[in-house]
């Protein structure tokens, strides 16, 4: 079928760009199997979405060497596809990005929020066309209105974290209060966020999705070690130590009203390779803070890698003469996952896939409990995903059900005890378990 997925006309527009979409042909939406349980009546569904990297000036058929916004010379060099171009610098097209909202607005409308872990600027790679801050407000407008004509924000709440490419300086950000939170701040007014002095001043917040239920939106980009801008947490005036106050008073304040919390947030405390992407500092603080706090956060969700990968947060059982109490185990798929026998899991960090199709594209749907005695902690969830060298040689994106969590990994829910389970026999890496994990981290990219 034939559908006008959106038509805009952003208003003063600073790059001389109107945003018109055009006609696709999409095939006719499947129907996706919603995750059974026989407490289904006692659970509730979010979205995880992530690195949206939209590129108004991506060209299909253009030279990906040209991070797709040039032709080349010579034609065999023009390989970029309308949908993408996978394992390229180029970022997402026109024609993902509206299938993606499209594919959205058809099928989660039944959703009680959507976390957003940031990234929506094309990477400043292009040298030949900078950054300007006109063009960086231009394209957090732009995917605003698309979340605006996509979901009813009065039924679902949209709760965006800041990403290391949402700054007009590519891993920079300085001290708050800034322009850039300033301007969020009204570019996000639709959303009707709980944007307090302390997301002007450090670019966080706390939404609370009801009184059971809070997600903290974390500004990583005070943590992140990139951040030529900022100090290391040990120094207490430092806007990462200042965040890490406002984390460890905002999880007492839950402990004590019984409150759960997700915690969001674009950069992972450990990159791809398993090695820490924070300062020194603000890393061990805040891995103290989630294994001091494990009882109250039942979910942690982050980006940036591109990568559908788990960390697991342990403790050690024996914790007399031991520095550090608490240590993050990442699962790389390239490594044996293992594990010493004398720690134990008390959490899950959840990275999810990006739309951005470095690999294929991804999006996740999650259900948690809605029952008294276990409101927030997560359930189950479905990763969908978008083969783009397909949708690139068919001429329509599909999107699909690549896994559900509970059945790949035989789970009855995503406990830390249940992923311990699974842990311990991925420790045969010829395991159907380890193989299914591995093939799923590049988002079943082959």
């Amino acid at each position: 079928m034939s559908i006008v997925i959106l038509n805009w006309n952003i208003e003063a527009n600073p790059i001389d760009t109107q945003l018109i979409m055009h006609d696709y042909q999409l095939s006719n939406q499947k129907h996706f199997q919603i995750i059974e349980n026989n407490d289904k009546k006692f659970s509730g569904k979010f979205l995880h979405i992530t690195d949206i990297h939209f590129d108004h000036l991506y060209l299909p058929n253009s030279d990906p060497s040209k991070f797709c916004h040039n032709y080349a010379k010579k034609s065999k060099n023009n390989k970029s596809g309308k949908f993408g171009t996978p394992q390229s610098e180029c970022d997402s097209s026109y024609a993902l990005i509206n299938s993606t909202f499209f594919f959205l607005k058809e099928n989660f409308q039944d959703v009680d929020f959507i976390i957003y872990t940031g990234d929506t600027l094309r990477h400043e790679r292009d040298s030949k066309i900078p950054l300007t801050e006109d063009y960086v407000k231009w394209s957090h407008k732009t995917i605003i209105n698309y979340i605006m004509e996509t979901f009813d924000i009065d039924k679902i709440k949209f709760i965006p974290t800041l990403g290391n490419n949402d700054e007009w300086d590519h891993n920079q950000l300085e001290d708050g209060p800034n322009t850039l939170f300033s301007n969020l701040t009204q570019i996000w007014a639709p959303l009707k966020l709980n944007l307090t002095s302390d997301f002007l001043k450090g670019g966080y917040f706390r939404q609370d999705i009801n009184s059971k239920l809070s997600v903290f939106s974390l500004n990583s980009m005070y943590f992140y070690d990139s951040n030529d801008q900022i100090k290391d947490c040990n120094h207490k005036n430092s806007p990462g130590a200042i965040q890490l106050k406002w984390i460890e008073n905002q999880l007492k304040s839950a402990r004590k009203e019984r409150r759960k919390v997700f915690i969001a947030q674009h950069i992972p405390p450990l990159d791809s390779e398993g090695e820490p992407t924070f300062y020194h500092a603000c890393y061990n603080k805040y891995v103290e803070l989630l294994g001091k706090f494990s009882d109250v956060i039942s979910g942690h969700f982050t980006g940036h890698t591109n990568l559908d990968t788990l960390t697991f947060v342990t403790v050690s059982k024996n914790i007399k003469n031991i520095r550090e109490k608490y240590s993050l185990l990442y699962l790389d798929k390239d490594e044996d996952p293992l594990m010493e026998s004398n720690k134990d899991v008390i959490l899950v960090l959840n990275n999810a896939p990006s739309i951005y199709p470095v690999h294929n594209s991804g999006i996740r749907e999650y259900r948690y409990s809605t029952s008294l005695e276990m409101f927030g902690i997560l359930i189950d969830y479905i990763q969908y995903y978008a083969d783009i060298k397909k949708a690139n040689k068919i001429g329509k994106l599909e999107w699909e059900m690549e896994y559900i969590a509970s059945k790949t990994y035989s789970m009855k829910q995503l406990s830390p005890s249940d992923w311990a389970k699974v842990l311990d026999q991925m420790k045969d890496k010829d395991s159907k378990l380890w193989q299914d994990y591995s093939k799923y981290v590049t988002v079943s990219e082959y």
